[in-house]
């Protein structure tokens, strides 16, 4: 949304979008689990309020899948295969990827049956990597009616089976590709999650024992296309990905589940003229000193507003100071209401 002449932005006025952390962080994971995403936007920052952490992020993500990189773990249904946890370096780099091993030459699969939503398209997807074999299947159901097979040899795509399901393979570096197959609709009764170590193409067969393939990070989300991958262990997870930890100069902490996590109104608006700020009025909260941070549309800071505990502040500048990205509000720490005095600018090389 654009300014108008003359415009207002008044947080007192204007509802926040507020969620809390659903598990703890640390300081250096690039992923945030939030109890909802509700109104999260990826086009500015967010904060953390109980560190004063601003973060940015690039996606927002949903994994329905539990222990989405511990595949051993019981919450999986292990047929004619085994897992060797931890066997190699996963696309994170870090050493989390395990080995499925296939014991037969039956069927061979690891599965979960997660709770969906009938006719609505939902994505499965799975980093792989060739181990002594190359197949792996992708399916929401036992047999192979809906399968989609994936060449982790040369990143190539094999047999779809199932109208309105379609698959891509994706190389993400050092012989790993994410596996990806979208259905279009899934129905009552087929919710079962399925990966296979399959002998052949378009083959429901298992490749024959102790024949291998590298997994790693499997997500299911209800959407058409993938996010963002999002780690989950005992619980499904809904989150903001490809986060930046401490933007706009802050300092990345650990922090703990039930923290609030907050992004303000003035900062989720489309922002796409350059702005003058005339003045504003801050208000502090009560709680202790407060910070009101005013940044442009790609998080760089422009304006702190520093005020003590109980203090109201009024600023103007005969001028005003020109933003010519936008004006987003990143930090408003102990702010109880802000008023922001805005005019549309036109200049030299700013349009208008």
């Amino acid at each position: 949304m654009g300014f108008s002449k003359n415009t207002q932005a008044t947080r007192s006025t204007l509802m926040s979008v507020d969620s809390t952390l659903s598990e703890a962080i640390t300081a250096s994971q690039d992923y945030i689990p939030i109890a909802s995403t509700t109104n999260f936007s990826t086009s500015v920052v967010a904060e953390i309020e109980t560190t004063n952490e601003v973060v940015s992020f690039t996606d927002i993500s949903a994994n329905i899948l539990t222990y989405s990189q511990d595949f051993d773990n019981s919450d999986w249904t292990k047929t004619n295969l085994t897992i060797t946890t931890d066997s190699t370096t996963a696309p994170d780099e870090t050493t989390t990827a395990d080995k499925m091993i296939s014991t037969s030459t039956s069927g061979g699969y690891m599965s979960q049956t997660p709770t969906v939503t009938a006719g609505q398209p939902y994505t499965f997807s799975i980093f792989a990597k060739a181990g002594d074999h190359n197949w792996i299947r992708i399916s929401n159901q036992s047999s192979s009616a809906s399968g989609g097979w994936f060449n982790l040899t040369d990143g190539t795509l094999g047999t779809e089976n199932g109208a309105g399901n379609v698959s891509s393979i994706t190389s993400v570096g050092d012989g790993w590709y994410r596996c990806i197959r979208k259905f279009g609709s899934v129905v009552s009764g087929s919710q079962r999650v399925l990966y296979g170590n399959s002998s052949a193409d378009g083959s429901s067969t298992a490749p024959g024992s102790n024949k291998f393939i590298y997994i790693w990070g499997a997500q299911v989300e209800e959407a058409s296309s993938p996010t963002t991958y999002l780690p989950t262990t005992s619980a499904a997870l809904v989150g903001l990905t490809g986060v930046t930890r401490g933007a706009n100069g802050t300092t990345a902490q650990s922090a703990s589940s039930s923290d609030s996590i907050q992004q303000l109104p003035y900062a989720l608006s489309e922002v796409n003229m350059p702005t003058r700020l005339k003045g504003l009025s801050v208000t502090s909260d009560g709680t202790g000193a407060g910070r009101l941070t005013l940044c442009d549309k790609v998080g760089t800071t422009l304006c702190d507003v520093d005020l003590p505990d109980n203090r109201l502040y009024e600023l103007s500048w005969d001028g005003g100071i020109i933003f010519p990205n936008g004006i987003y509000v990143a930090n408003s720490d102990n702010i109880t209401a802000y008023t922001l005095f805005t005019d549309k600018h036109s200049g030299p090389n700013l349009g208008g």
